[in-house]
């Protein structure tokens, strides 16, 4: 078992036999407490680091997922921020970044009998849960929560009712704690960024439709706008795993309604309606086919992961068009961030284009299994991430260094807002690169946090004067991609212990299905002749099924 000062136990993804999974994990639970070490975090002094000698922590050991911008759960400084205040010593276990194997590996080691760490802490989808739960493998919160002296911060939310409403799983209770970060700028994320600098080089208008599109990517892969005298330039690419960075999203929706955070269902008439087998859904996948022929889109975009594809768009001179993207920080701002400007839906063939939105609703995090050895302490340590500060450091950094309330500070900053509405700036982010790229500082907001509209909008990381600051784009954001919201999306849905029971093996291998044959058909592994070969391996999998009970869990939240 790795020790302060070390790297966290990470289970990488090859193939683990069962039997080291239970050394392992037994080890993650041998000495219960352990004497404190006064650590400092990553980049910090040891004088300024939250960690200070105590005599003797609870420990409690937390699977989190590997992040590549998380250097090391072990000695980062929200890590010792909470075993300070919380008297508690962290021990993590690091499951693979790609969700799905991560999940695996849970499941692994659930169905062998392993025993599980006292906390999971990455996202885990309704109907994981809800399996999970029915089976007794994570624990019933409820009681916690309606015990003020447990939930304190919890009961300081003014929305706390519709909180606790919308955590609950399909039997009534309560698994997990929320993260409510509500940004209206991030309830929309499928954006795209297009090389204004390209544009106004080769003289071209900025596209509005997928054939515009194409012309300008073509464009820039053919007439050498970084000028370095090399066909090197790609007209756009992506990542497997970025936030909002897979280009399918954007340029699906183009064709037809595509939410992927929906299992790319859609409503239609009132009715569950997979886009995935829509004749409109294999126009796009042919579109994009087109495009990868043609070297627009380049392949990378399906292998890579996000550290991947920031090395590859962040070069001088420029190498790429455009980049899919739900952040700008994304783009280094010493290369490629000030010319690179938002690049609204465009229209496909049949003149409609979609952004999907997602109500911001509280994840779900901070489950506290079955094998936890102190499930009380468990709980209060995820209610202490959901006070202010924790809030703010889990998604800032450090106070006084990476960002600060203090109102003189905070006054030489603008807002990242529509300064119309007259909102002055209260928190001053004095680093804005803390976010999106490697640090010590943060989970990266992966925790139980809570920030309401008003604190979103108060946050200012642009300096008055500063003409190297990163624009402000979420007014351009309202104006361009907003109007592509659906009129009618697809509400999250959750489905009951019968529902789930029917479908929760098909609803697994249909999503992944789906995915996979997308990337399949896009990059000319499987031809698209074989389009209605997989509209009937989709039905031989339960699709209709599935539809249908999605049907019912939709008619029960009207």
């Amino acid at each position: 078992m790795k020790r302060k000062g070390t790297h966290a136990r990470r289970i990488v993804p090859a193939a683990i036999a069962v039997s080291m999974l239970g050394t392992l994990l037994a080890a993650c639970q041998s000495d219960d407490t352990k004497e404190a070490v006064n650590t400092p975090a990553g980049g910090t002094s040891a004088a300024s680091s939250p960690s200070t000698p105590s005599a003797v922590r609870t420990k409690l050991t937390v699977a989190v997922t590997a992040n590549p911008n998380v250097e090391d759960y072990e000695t980062n400084y929200f890590t010792k921020l909470v075993e300070k205040e919380m008297n508690v010593d962290l021990d993590f276990v690091v499951l693979p970044s790609n969700a799905n194997e991560a999940k695996t590996k849970l499941s692994l080691m659930i169905s062998s009998g392993q025993t599980l760490p006292d906390v999971i802490n990455f996202y885990l989808d309704t109907t994981t849960l809800n399996d999970y739960a029915a089976k007794g493998v994570i624990m019933k919160l409820d009681d916690y929560y309606k015990n003020p002296s447990l939930a304190v911060n919890f009961n300081k939310i003014p929305e706390k009712d519709f909180l606790f409403k919308k955590l609950q799983l399909a039997d009534g209770n309560v698994y997990s704690l929320p993260k409510y970060v509500k940004q209206e700028w991030n309830e929309g994320p499928n954006r795209a960024w297009i090389n204004g600098e390209w544009l106004e080089k080769l003289n071209l208008e900025t596209p509005t439709t997928t054939e515009e599109l194409y012309q300008v990517m073509k464009a820039f892969a053919e007439k050498d706008p970084n000028g370095n005298n090399k066909k090197d330039e790609i007209g756009m690419v992506g990542s497997k795993d970025g936030w909002a960075q897979r280009p399918l999203v954007y340029l699906m929706n183009s064709f037809i309604e595509a939410n992927p955070d929906r299992a790319f269902f859609y409503m239609k008439d009132g009715k569950v309606t997979p886009a995935f087998t829509q004749p409109e859904w294999k126009q796009g996948l042919e579109y994009m086919n087109k495009l990868v022929k043609e070297g627009l889109l380049s392949p990378l975009s399906f292998t890579q992961d996000q550290t991947q594809m920031k090395a590859l768009i962040n070069v001088k001179g420029g190498m790429v068009g455009i980049v899919p993207s739900g952040s700008y920080s994304a783009f280094d701002p010493v290369i490629t961030e000030n010319k690179m400007t938002l690049l609204a839906p465009v229209k496909g063939p049949q003149g409609i284009a979609y952004s999907p939105r997602n109500e911001t609703l509280p994840d779900k995090l901070w489950v506290v299994t079955k094998n936890a050895k102190n499930p009380e302490l468990a709980f209060k340590v995820g209610d202490y991430m959901l006070g202010a500060e924790p809030s703010m450091v889990n998604r800032y950094g450090e106070k006084g260094v990476d960002w600060s309330d203090d109102p003189a500070i905070a006054a030489q900053y603008v807002g990242e807002f529509d300064e119309s509405e007259g909102i002055k700036a209260k928190y001053a982010v004095l680093n804005p690169k803390i976010w999106n790229n490697p640090q010590n500082k943060h989970w990266n907001q992966m925790s139980p946090a809570y920030a309401p509209p008003e604190v979103s909008k108060a946050v200012a990381s642009l300096k008055k004067g500063d003409t190297n600051a990163s624009p402000n784009w979420q007014p351009p954001y309202a104006k361009l991609y907003v109007p592509f919201f659906p009129k009618n999306p697809m509400p999250a849905l959750s489905f009951n212990s019968e529902e789930l029971k029917k479908i929760a093996n098909n609803k697994t291998s249909i999503d992944l299905y789906v995915n996979e044959s997308a990337v399949a058909f896009i990059t000319g592994n499987k031809p698209l002749s074989q389009w209605d070969s997989y509209l009937k391996e989709l039905t031989k999998m339960g699709l209709d099924e599935y539809i249908a009970t999605s049907q019912t869990a939709l008619d029960r939240t009207k």
